[in-house]
């Protein structure tokens, strides 16, 4: 079975080509929260991959496609959505 899950998790932000601007409009900049959704293809201490896109083949992930490293440190939470059941 495959279980996708959902990761919401803090990213950098900014570089938003503006221009010049005054360094406290600078100093406001905040960071994104994001949520991303698929199956965690990887894990260990440092890290999750996650993959929204993937092809499932004998009920396990053959290929797969958009997949992010997130860092553990950046994570906020974590949670199984589903899983799929076996497919053809």
């Amino acid at each position: 079975m495959v279980t996708l899950s959902k990761v919401v998790w803090r990213d950098a932000a900014g570089g938003s080509n503006m221009g010049w601007r005054p360094l406290l409009a600078l100093k406001e900049q905040e960071t994104a929260t994001v949520i991303s959704c698929g199956a965690i293809i990887y894990e260990d201490d440092e890290k999750i991959i996650i993959c929204p896109h993937m092809i499932i083949e004998n009920n396990e992930i053959s290929e797969g496609d958009a997949e992010i490293a997130i860092p553990k440190t950046w994570i906020i939470s974590r949670e199984n959505l589903l899983g799929l059941p076996p497919g053809d």
